[in-house]
């Protein structure tokens, strides 16, 4: 049987993404889990979807619970892929319960992967607090494209986003509020505008005084049929409903596994484990009835990281229109060689780290050992390893990256 292979996809992940690996733990996909509204919607979608001797893709396998009710339901082949340690546990478990043979789990990204037979159904659950995370989009446009069979089931279809405004205070202090304390007469307004650039993931908890002033509106919807790029943008428009402070947008998003079967991680539901998001207005600005909001709202794929953009225009009885434009570009203090080192003329030299990692990645030519290799670069980089132990836990950490 011709096994799935690593293969060169399409799109190129950064030598970042190393830190996606360390991201997500056992007890973060033990919550994904015990969610039910979200794990039994999807356990009803997989259920539909599978027939009989079917292939199926799931990207984000976790522990492998889709991937092993796929096989006990009929699946006559399942391609579990998984970016993160966890993956190592699904195999033991599937075997603990006789679902192994069939199953054939596959750590690393999906984009760099190539199957033998084109999968029937592809299901996934890449998604942070909001659809818009990390590299999800192209991994799901990847793997429509190169791995689904012409008819395939998608699951899910498509996610709404919407939102609100808010008046939030609890919330709005928690990022401001440290900052405009005075208590030790020190002037931190210079951290407050920034944060004012900055969303944030909030629980139902996080919302206990927080009110909606007005209906929700609908900025986006992502269908997976057919999505072809990571990027969105739209515009919001609210009328206040009720007159109150407004400190900034709860976004959230109504998923669509398959026609019939939804949920939705909107605040007046039940609490599921994705949260909401927080984006805060630059100044609460105090509103009554019948004034009016519009925000041009986007965000861009940069890198492995989406950039949110937020512009805002308040309009209230005949005083002059508020406007406020925030963005998380702004979220990240750059010093002035941080800049300079992202300009296009600029001419960049290879700092120590950089040039460890190309002597790392040369050494690991098959010929070496991992304490050989260590030892070289112990000897190479003297001021960077004060220890062996210190050289050989780095040779490790490249190893299982980018090693056969």
């Amino acid at each position: 049987m011709r096994k799935a292979r690593p293969s060169g996809g399409p799109f190129v992940y950064p030598p970042v993404l190393r830190k996606l690996r360390f991201m997500y733990g056992v007890y973060d996909f033990g919550l994904m889990l015990a969610d039910s509204v979200r794990t039994d919607a999807y356990v009803r979608a997989l259920r539909q979807a599978v027939t009989p001797g079917c292939t199926v893709l799931e990207i984000g396998t976790g522990t492998g619970l889709f991937a092993m009710l796929a096989r006990r339901w009929g699946a006559g082949r399942v391609f579990a892929v998984e970016l993160l340690d966890t993956i190592e546990l699904a195999p033991q478990i599937a075997e603990a319960n006789g679902l192994a043979e069939g199953i054939e789990f596959i750590k690393g990204f999906s984009t760099r992967l190539d199957l033998p037979v084109k999968a029937d159904v592809l299901i996934s659950d890449l998604r942070g607090t909001m659809p818009l995370y990390r590299m999800h989009l192209p991994s799901i446009i990847d793997a429509r494209e190169r791995l689904l069979a012409p008819g395939g089931v998608q699951i899910p279809l498509q996610d709404r986003i919407c939102g609100v405004v808010v008046e939030a205070p609890s919330m709005f202090r928690r990022l401001q509020g440290p900052w405009e304390t005075d208590r030790f007469d020190i002037d931190h307004s210079v951290v407050s505008e920034i944060t004012a650039h900055t969303w944030r993931r909030w629980r139902h908890a996080d919302m206990e005084d927080a009110r909606s002033l007005t209906s929700p509106a609908e900025w986006v919807t992502v269908d997976y049929t057919r999505v072809l790029e990571p990027h969105c943008s739209g515009d919001l428009q609210w009328t206040i409903e009720q007159a109150g402070r407004a400190h900034g947008l709860n976004l959230w998003f109504d998923a669509t596994l398959l026609q019939g079967i939804e949920y939705s991680t909107a605040p007046d539901g039940p609490e599921l484990v994705y949260g909401n998001a927080f984006f805060p207005l630059q100044h609460p600005v105090d509103l009554i009835e019948g004034d009016e909001i519009e925000c041009s709202l986007r965000a861009d794929l940069i890198g492995s990281r989406y950039v949110w953009t937020w512009k805002t225009e308040i309009r209230s009885g005949q005083a002059e229109p508020i406007e406020y434009t925030q963005s998380t570009f702004y979220s990240t203090p750059l010093g002035k060689r941080d800049i300079a080192a992202q300009e296009s003329n600029h001419a960049p030299r290879l700092a120590t780290e950089g040039r460890l990692l190309r002597k790392t990645l040369e050494l690991m030519d098959g010929s070496r050992t991992l304490d050989v290799i260590a030892a070289e670069l112990e000897r190479a980089f003297p001021s960077r390893f004060n220890e062996w132990e210190n050289a050989i836990e780095w040779v490790r950490q490249l190893s299982r990256e980018y090693g056969d």
